[in-house]
C-alpha cells in the first residue's frame, strides 16, 4: 500500500499569504510610505531603461502643467536625498537602504514651490529585479546610476528649468547629473560630498569601485550657479572638503551654518534654507524674463 504524503496545508496556505504580502506590499511597510500617507501625498513609480525611481511632486508643480497656468521661466525645485542607511555597520551591507526618516523628503513636503523628489535607484524597495546591493553601495554614484536619474528628468520634465537639492551623497549625484542636464539653472547643496576620494580615505571606508567624484570633474560645473551649506560640527564630511570645492567653481557660495550632526540636525535651518531655494528660484525667473 502507498504512503500517503503528508503536506501542512494550513501552513502552508499561511506560509505563502506571508511570501506574498512581503513580496507585494513590503514598500507600503517602510515608515516612509506611511509618512506620505499622512500627509496626504501621492507617489509613483517612475522607470528608466535601467531603474525604478520613486516620484513626488507637489500641487504647484501640477499647475505648471497647465498651458494658462504655465510660466516657463520658473525653475522647478528638484530633491535628491542622501545615502540612507546603505550598510547596516562596516562589515554588513543593509538589506534595504531605505532611511526611516529621509530629511529631504520632509523638506519636499513642505515646499511652496514648484518641486519633485526624486528617488535613487534602488531604494524605497520597489521591486526592480535591475537591484543589487552595489548600487546603494559601492556603485552607488556610478555612471549608470547618474544615467537613470538624468534619463527620468529629460523624459518627465524636459522643457524646465531646474534647481537642484542635494543632502549629502545626494549632492554628490546632483553635480553629477547636472554635467549633462542643460537646463539646470542652480545647484543647492547641504552637507555635501563633494570630495568622495577625501571621504573614503578619511573613514578607511572600501572604494567606491565604479563611483565617479565630482572633486574630479570640477571643470564641467564651474559655470553653474551654486550654493553649498556646511556645518564645522559635522564629523561625517568636513568643512574643508566642500570649501575647497567651491573655491574651484566660479560661481559658488559658502554658507556655514551650526547643525550639531549630519542628517537630521539640518532640520533645525530647514526654514532658513529653503526660503533661499526659493529666493534663487524667483531671482532665475526674473533673470530668464
Amino acid at each position: 500500500m502507498k504512503k500517503r504524503l503528508f503536506v501542512p496545508c494550513k501552513w502552508l496556505v499561511q506560509g505563502f499569504i506571508f511570501f506574498f504580502l512581503m513580496f507585494f506590499l513590503g514598500a507600503c511597510s517602510l515608515p516612509v510610505y506611511k509618512m506620505l500617507g499622512d500627509e496626504g501625498q501621492a507617489y509613483k513609480v517612475v522607470s528608466s531603461e535601467t531603474f525604478k525611481h520613486l516620484w513626488l511632486n507637489n500641487v504647484y508643480f501640477e499647475d505648471i502643467a497647465y498651458p494658462e497656468l504655465r510660466n516657463k521661466h520658473v525653475p522647478v525645485i528638484v530633491f535628491i536625498e542622501g545615502d540612507g542607511v546603505p550598510w547596516d555597520n562596516r562589515y554588513r551591507i543593509a538589506f534595504e537602504p531605505t532611511s526611516d526618516d529621509p530629511l529631504l523628503i520632509k523638506w519636499f513636503l513642505a515646499a511652496k514651490f514648484p518641486a519633485i523628489y526624486l528617488g535613487r535607484p534602488c531604494y524605497f524597495d520597489l521591486n526592480d529585479k535591475s537591484c543589487s546591493a552595489y548600487w546603494y553601495t559601492h556603485g552607488r554614484y556610478s555612471e549608470p546610476v547618474v544615467t537613470s536619474l538624468i534619463n527620468v528628468i529629460n523624459e518627465r520634465v524636459p522643457q524646465k528649468n531646474i534647481v537642484l537639492v542635494g543632502h549629502s551623497g545626494g549632492a554628490t549625484l546632483a553635480l553629477l547629473m547636472a554635467q549633462h542636464l542643460k537646463q539646470v539653472k542652480a545647484i543647492v547643496t547641504i552637507a555635501g560630498n563633494l570630495n568622495v576620494k577625501a571621504w573614503i580615505e578619511h573613514h578607511q571606508y572600501a572604494t567606491l569601485v565604479g563611483s565617479l567624484d565630482p572633486s574630479t570633474r570640477q571643470a564641467s560645473t564651474r559655470h553653474l550657479w551654486q550654493e553649498h551649506y556646511y556645518s564645522p560640527l559635522d564629523t561625517v564630511i568636513k568643512a574643508e572638503w566642500i570649501k575647497a570645492f567651491s573655491m574651484s567653481q566660479h560661481k559658488s557660495k559658502l554658507i556655514e551654518l551650526p547643525a550639531k550632526g549630519h542628517s537630521q540636525a539640518w532640520n533645525e535651518y530647514q526654514a532658513e534654507i529653503m526660503q533661499r531655494v526659493f529666493e534663487i528660484s524667483a531671482a532665475l525667473t526674473e533673470t530668464i524674463n
